[in-house]
């Protein structure tokens, strides 16, 4: 009878078969997808954001746009053509340019990205009408969001200045909206 060398817990395992380093890379690569994923969902739902504004029209924020801008707060507006075609269902469709110089000379001199960042200044506003409701529904790129993902000086111009300040402009023209419509209500025989 041959002696016993070894006992059971220095017998080795066959080379390549490691369960402990199979389930760590398994972990690794499924939690990268599971990642991926829920990254690619996220922003799919959060890069643009839209408000909707009972009792206003798309053809109210046009007027409102063109005629309403207020000069003092550095912000130009301005239509911009485009190609796309209107909505098939007859609904009408405005695009806008709400830019501030102000912001806009922050991002291109921003020294990490100041290069590329321009192609992506945030300033197009579309507007249309929900067509279940009727109501105007205003959409913009989620500046704050650019912002968290671009970092650097992009990041503080992107969140702290332009995100707020479209969004009180987008406020401040549809309150002006609402009260004309008021004001020629109350004078309507």
């Amino acid at each position: 009878m041959e002696p016993l060398n070894e006992t059971k817990n220095e017998q080795k395992r066959p080379r390549g078969k490691n369960p402990v380093l199979a389930a760590f890379l398994l972990g690794a690569i499924a939690g990268a997808a599971a990642m991926f994923c829920a990254g690619f969902l996220y922003l799919r739902h959060n890069i643009i954001v839209s408000y909707e504004f009972p009792g206003i029209t798309a053809d109210d924020f046009d007027d409102a746009f063109e005629n309403a801008m207020p000069a003092e707060s550095g912000w130009k507006s301005s239509r911009e053509a485009c190609s796309l075609p209107l909505p098939s269902d007859g609904r009408a469709l405005y695009n806008w340019k709400l830019c501030n110089r102000t912001y806009a000379r922050g991002i291109m001199d921003d020294p990490d990205h100041g290069l590329v960042l321009p192609a992506l200044i945030p300033c197009t506003v579309s507007i249309t009408d929900d067509p279940a409701t009727g109501h105007a529904v205003v959409s913009r790129m989620n500046t704050s969001l650019l912002g968290v993902i671009y970092g650097g000086d992009a990041r503080k111009i992107l969140r702290s200045g332009i995100a707020p300040e479209q969004e009180a402009l987008i406020s401040l023209l549809a309150d002006g909206i609402r009260k004309n419509k008021a004001q020629r209500k109350e004078t309507e025989p």
